[in-house]
């Protein structure tokens, strides 16, 4: 009896590590080079940041107007931050946050929103903060675990993120092309990276089902092994956005992030 207690914790042993494994999967990258309006930064590895117990966190605001900071939890983690903004990534420990969004200078006490999350170790997050539909100064917390795995088959990455209050639903196409890129894309969804192959054109943002263009990323140079992210944002029908690539390099290693 003894013996066969002892196998079937070794076989449970091996199942959590296997599952472990596999659910690690997506965060073993290398260093991750973001390139944004502000400039180049890079970020270090997943193994680095797990051996920390720590996960990566970056900060998008699209909300038009003034400045705003972002609390984890009671600590200020990312402050004043201006509107089309998007933050090098910064470490912070792998546990459960109350991430709130709050006017520059303002107190976590009075968050103008909110989002709880866990944040998982080694990952990289990409906080989208967004206005609220239908509150006057009121404001919505996305918090996109990023799954940055390097693309090794000649592929890039594309994501959208609708981030307009009031807009209603919007497909995105390359000019010129018939078949959408995304399409039905709602306000406050993230539609999921979608492998493409490399190519240099227009990016519209479309009104869905029509041909009305409410806003466009020209000359778009979409490179083989990179990710893109575009964040629809604006408001009273003047649509822009925010656009940001990420590197992903094929073998670990460890850093710190800095921005040139």
């Amino acid at each position: 009896m003894y013996v066969r207690r002892n196998l079937s914790a070794a076989a449970i042993a091996a199942g959590v590590a296997l599952f472990a494994a596999g659910c690690n999967e997506s965060r073993d990258t290398g260093a991750v080079t973001t390139k944004t309006a502000e400039g180049t930064s890079t970020a270090p590895g997943a193994e680095a940041v797990e051996e920390r117990d720590n996960a990566l966190v970056r900060v998008v605001h699209a909300i038009p107007g003034a400045n705003a900071s972002i609390y984890a939890g009671d600590s200020l983690a990312f402050s004043n931050l201006g509107y089309k903004s998007v933050t090098d990534f910064q470490e912070m420990p792998d546990d459960y946050f109350g991430f709130k969004v709050v006017p520059a200078g303002g107190s976590a006490d009075n968050p103008i929103g909110e989002n709880r999350e866990k944040l998982s170790n080694g990952g990289h997050y990409t906080i989208i903060a967004m206005p609220d539909e239908g509150a006057d100064g009121k404001a919505n917390l996305r918090v996109l675990d990023d799954e940055l795995k390097p693309l090794t088959d000649g592929k890039a990455r594309i994501r959208v993120v609708h981030a307009v209050a009031g807009a209603g639903e919007v497909d995105v196409f390359v000019r010129g092309r018939n078949e959408a890129l995304f399409d039905d894309v709602n306000f406050k969804s993230e539609a999921g990276w979608e492998e493409v192959d490399p190519f240099t054109g227009t990016i519209e943002i479309r009104k869905d089902d029509t041909n009305t263009v409410l806003a466009s990323v020209k000359g778009a140079k979409i490179e083989a092994g990179k990710s893109y992210t575009y964040v629809v944002t604006g408001q009273g029908g003047k649509l822009d956005v925010i656009a940001f690539q990420d590197a992903v390099a094929v073998d670990t290693s460890s850093g710190t992030t800095s921005r040139r």
